[in-house]
């Protein structure tokens, strides 16, 4: 398919207008896909008469086909819009920087307005800003737990529960919701705001990283900022991993700022510990602050000294991350209590390996009139055992190069544990564009993030039309 993809960029000759032109068909296709009220969790559809009037246009089950042909056109166009490889005359690239840019925010455009796409946890946001408004703690009140006008409209999966989410999330959908006047559709949407502010910070940010690492900051931003993932689920889904990943980013290019031994180990850490508090999932990034700055070291030493270098600095870069997170929790008000929530991140299917062997046995078990609970205790034991084994090899492997760490360590943390959504994977996907990855490393990878892509809307479509 890549092949065929690759002819059809030949032949158009490097012009990039006629590739906007169908992401944008795309994203205009998912986003009128899921104005549809079959995507909503309300009483009646969507909280937007005309919302629902707009998807109801598209009547079942054409809605759920031009979200598949929308996500499909849009990963044609992203992976035929890639940077030449070889420099023009003039030294340029094609396309350039600004011509991403503008492909980015054509794509997005048709995103803004319409409901969250191929994933409904924006409503979650802005239920959690309003109950930290009314001076309660989400943790302890549960979504929905404090009513207001977004309840209605909150999966059921998740009411009750309290979410696994740290502070600085929660504060920042509560801002949300509050400039938005608490209006329902507009405060939903309206999550869009701190992504859009996310991906100005990564616009900025990833190519200044890849120019000092060495790379290409052009092709560092088409695949870490402009691939479908990015688009469909930061964009199209409002997910706060896109904040996460922002301040993460902003962590590692601080640790790169000077060679004074505090940039890695105090001022780095530091903004990871910030990122922390928007995901914890930004915690093995402190490995790549206390690293960059000795890179050239830690290739020249062997591997005992170059595991206790990188041990120790990792070690004091943690300490200041955590302390960092902990005080910003403290401070929050909110503390601590996002601990109790983690097991819920399996509730909910994925394609994760050990999320699809709990959910087969599950069902195996329950046909047969048994208890899953053994079972599923089992299988999260033997993820967890499975991914520590997993990243201890990653760090020996890759301890000369702290940065493929991280990255190869956050895709495997991501695949090998109990939930594989589709927005956990942008954050490795920029790591991995500030590595000088083989031919073959980056065809799996661009092949595994645009078939998933895929599959994720199928399945999203496949989920919601079962009774």
């Amino acid at each position: 398919m890549l092949a065929v993809l690759d002819s059809a960029r030949r032949r158009l000759g490097g012009r990039p207008v006629p590739l906007i032109a169908v992401g944008v068909l795309g994203t205009l296709l998912v986003g009128w896909g899921s104005c549809h009220p079959e995507f909503a969790h309300g009483p009646a559809g969507w909280p937007s008469e005309l919302v629902n009037a707009v998807g109801l246009a598209l009547p079942l089950p054409w809605n759920r086909v031009a979200i598949v042909v929308g996500v499909l056109l849009l990963a044609a166009a992203w992976w035929m819009l890639q940077p030449s490889e070889t420099t023009d005359a003039d030294g340029s690239r094609t396309p350039g920087r600004r011509t991403l840019l503008i492909a980015l925010a054509l794509w997005s455009l048709p995103l803004l307005l319409v409901p969250p796409v191929l994933s409904a946890d924006a409503v979650l946001y802005a239920d959690l800003g309003w109950i930290v408004n009314q001076g309660q703690n989400p943790y302890l009140v549960g979504l929905t737990g404090a009513g207001g006008p977004y309840a209605p409209h909150v999966d059921p999966l998740w009411a009750g529960n309290g979410v696994a989410y740290p502070p600085l999330a929660l504060l920042t959908d509560a801002l949300v919701v509050r400039v938005a006047g608490f209006a329902v559709y507009g405060g939903i949407v309206a999550m869009r705001i701190p992504v859009l502010v996310a991906l100005a910070v990564i616009a900025w940010v990833l190519p200044r990283l890849a120019r000092d690492l060495g790379l290409d900051g052009d092709r560092a931003l088409w695949w870490g900022l402009l691939n479908p993932l990015v688009v469909l689920h930061f964009v199209g889904g409002a997910h706060n991993d896109a904040l996460m990943v922002a301040v993460a980013l902003l962590g590692l290019w601080v640790a790169l700022r000077g060679r004074h031994w505090a940039w890695g180990l105090l001022a780095g850490p530091l903004v990871i510990g910030l990122a922390m508090a928007f995901k914890q999932q930004a915690g093995l990034a402190v490995l790549a602050c206390a690293g960059l700055p000795v890179a050239a070291r830690l290739a020249s030493e062997t591997l005992p000294r170059r595991v206790w270098l990188l041990g120790w600095r990792s070690a004091v870069a943690a300490g200041v991350a955590v302390a960092t997170f902990a005080a910003v929790s403290l401070a929050s008000g909110l503390g601590f209590g996002w601990t109790a929530w983690l097991s819920l991140m399996g509730k909910a299917g994925t394609a994760a390996p050990f999320s699809l062997l709990a959910q087969a046995g599950e069902l195996l078990i329950e046909s047969a009139g048994g208890d899953p609970s053994a079972w599923l205790a089992a299988v999260g034991t033997a993820s967890t055992l499975t991914l520590l084994v997993v990243l201890a090899w990653v760090l020996v492997r890759f301890a000369d190069r702290p940065l493929a760490a991280v990255a190869w360590g956050s895709l495997a943390v991501s695949v090998l544990g109990q939930s594989m959504h589709p927005w956990y994977i942008p954050w490795s996907i920029a790591l991995l564009a500030l590595l000088p990855l083989t031919r073959r490393q980056f065809g799996w990878t661009t092949a595994f993030l645009v078939a998933f892509a895929i599959w994720n809307a199928v399945q999203t479509v496949v989920w919601h039309s079962v009774p």
